[in-house]
């Protein structure tokens, strides 16, 4: 068994959970990273790992079996669980009338059912270990509307709502839910914007307050901040990491835009 508290990590192959289990590694403890593909994984096996083992798994979250056999990993490899951060995610763009209902399912299913899947997998675990944090990773997309992103803004609203209503489920066991809601982050899942549409990506970084696209490293930080100890009172919380973009209205453009 190794020190340190255990973490699993969902989405762990790219993006913000690959941020996350790196940082966890270095300053935390084991983690358990999940990702559909397994070479996605493959760096959590390599000496890149951090300072703390890990163990990847290539799984479906939207497969209640897949997300049982990452806290069956952590705890038969690292004793115990401790922390679930639920990063997976996949967004989608067309107009309400016209974008496929199949996309709108999977993004659902990705965004929304994983979630619960996960937060029903990790919620006995973390039980034993006397309690614990889970993280649900959502979107400052998820507090309002937005051009041809229904889909997306529609799963962001329902996994943050989800995420409060488990944090008050499972607060009598221990047990933390909160939400950190990114705004424009320098992702794989964003870097699109900025290579094929930089109008686009240009207007995003002046609506920001701060004036800039933030680093998924800065959102990682405000994750692990809330999957240790440190945040041992807060619950059903949704942390902005967005630049500023949800503490101003619409009406009036910041400073220097």
């Amino acid at each position: 068994m190794s020190a340190g508290a255990v973490a699993v990590v969902t989405g762990a192959g790219s993006g913000l959970g690959k941020a996350f289990a790196e940082l966890w590694l270095e300053r935390h403890g084991p983690v358990v990273g999940v990702d559909l593909a397994p070479e996605r994984v493959e760096w959590l096996t390599g000496t890149r790992a951090g300072r703390h083992p890990a163990a990847a798994l290539a799984a479906d979250v939207t497969d209640a079996a897949g997300n049982e056999a990452a806290v069956r990993l952590a705890e038969e490899r690292f004793g115990r669980l401790d922390a679930v951060v639920l990063s997976a995610g996949i967004t989608a763009w067309g107009h309400i009338e016209s974008l496929d209902l199949a996309v709108y399912d999977r993004v659902m299913d990705v965004n929304v059912r994983a979630g619960v899947l996960g937060i029903r997998a990790a919620a006995p675990a973390l039980r034993r270990s006397g309690g614990g944090s889970i993280v649900v990773l959502s979107s400052v997309s998820g507090t309002g509307g937005e051009p041809e992103h229904w889909a997306y803004c529609t799963s962001k609203a329902a996994i943050t709502n989800l995420a409060r209503s488990a944090a008050v489920d499972l607060a009598p066991d221990g047990i933390r839910v909160n939400v950190v809601a990114p705004g424009p982050t320098h992702t794989e899942l964003t870097r699109p914007i900025k290579d094929t549409r930089p109008e686009k990506y240009e207007e995003l970084r002046r609506s920001l307050p701060l004036g800039r696209w933030g680093e998924q490293e800065e959102v990682a930080e405000a994750i692990a901040f809330l999957a240790s100890p440190a945040s041992s009172f807060i619950t059903a919380a949704v942390l902005p990491v967005d630049g500023g973009a949800t503490g101003r209205t619409a009406q009036l453009a910041p400073p220097g835009a």
